[in-house]
């Protein structure tokens, strides 16, 4: 394209610096625009394209999966072992503090009175009671004159005791907790549970700072703990410590059960039969009443008690080798039993094992 100069007018060619005719310089052309960069061209070559966060997604994926673990443990069925017993057993007892504090209370002494008097010849309340003395739990005696008794020993109690003493026994704790289970027996299936009984020892729970060796040993002995027994149960796969209701009733059927293994084939291989058996009932000792049956059950174990409601004598007969001897079958619990009885010395009919 031309370019014309401003001076002199004169055309000159399109890529002329100067004009021709009078020399004068031209301004230079400018250039033509560029098209506008691309969005990826216009970033630096170094800029990192975006990145997922796999740190992350790995640790949020690696959480799930341990959540999924936690509940797939949870809900397996808990096996029967010392630590799984203790846990059930002290979160029982954590719970229930107030119904096992008298464990760990002591009643040799009336302690809901402030003072004790003792005579000066009481070698061994007055050994116990300089005990508490040194304990903080009374203050020095004092000796006072009470008449006819002579000069005697008189021990105030102090705040510190007062604040201990409940229902006037000398509390050294709020409760118990096991420290050990020492013995449980194998579970046994009752239906749908699994039932045992555990021995556990314990100790104070939350002891008082004031608790020395020698009222330790007052409390439970040389061994210096104290020893119990708990039902448990597993409920929902979870081992637990029955309640009073449920410990009734699983004792009476557990009773009823290990009764049943022991006698219902040796008494029903004993029991007679046809014509002998009806001579027997007919000109021999009388068969206990469905009243005999029940009161020689509960003699044997008064738990049975809470099972009255489901209780029927259905028959009984007397043992051939033994007259005086009768196989009866009886429900209690839903479930058909035989039992032998006999009667004592007094002539009470009594349950034997065979």
């Amino acid at each position: 394209m031309s370019r014309f100069c401003t001076q002199c007018g004169t055309v000159n060619e399109a890529d002329a610096r100067f004009c021709d005719a009078c020399g004068k310089p031209l301004k230079p052309r400018a250039p033509a625009p560029e098209a506008a960069p691309s969005a990826s061209s216009a970033l630096p070559h170094d800029t990192p394209a975006r990145r997922l966060p796999w740190p992350w997604l790995c640790g949020g994926v690696a959480l799930l999966l341990l959540l999924a673990a936690a509940v797939w443990y949870w809900l397996q069925p808990q096996e029967p072992s010392k630590e799984v017993f203790m846990a059930a057993i002290n979160q029982h007892l954590a719970q229930h503090d107030a119904d096992y504090r008298r464990k760990v209370c002591l009643r040799n002494l009336p302690y809901g009175k402030q003072s004790l008097v003792t005579s000066l010849f009481d070698q061994a309340s007055n050994a116990w009671l300089g005990e508490l003395v040194k304990a903080g739990l009374y203050a020095a005696p004092q000796k006072i004159s009470n008449g006819f008794f002579g000069e005697q020993l008189e021990y105030q109690q102090t705040d510190l005791a007062r604040t201990a003493v409940v229902d006037g026994r000398l509390c050294v704790g709020s409760g118990i907790e096991a420290v050990t289970v020492t013995q449980w027996s194998p579970p046994q299936a009752m239906g749908e549970l699994l039932v045992s009984q555990v021995r556990y020892d314990f100790q104070p729970r939350q002891p008082v700072a004031w608790l020395t060796p020698a009222i330790r040993r007052e409390l439970f002995g040389e061994a210096g703990k104290g020893e119990a027994r708990i039902m448990l149960l597993r409920k929902d796969g979870r081992w637990q410590v029955a309640d009073d209701g449920e410990r009734q009733a699983l004792e009476a059927a557990v009773f009823m059960q290990a009764l049943a293994k022991e006698s219902i084939e040796r008494a029903g291989e004993q029991a007679s039969t046809g014509l002998k058996a009806w001579l027997g009932r007919l000109f021999g000792p009388a068969e206990p009443s469905a009243d005999d049956i029940w009161q020689a059950l509960l003699d044997y174990s008064p738990l049975l008690a809470s099972q009255q409601q489901g209780y029927a004598k259905q028959d009984c007969s007397a043992l051939a080798q033994q007259p005086d001897t009768f196989s009866c079958r009886i429900r209690v619990g839903g479930s058909s039993e035989r039992v032998l009885l006999s009667k004592n010395g007094d002539g009470a009919w009594q349950l034997r094992l065979p």
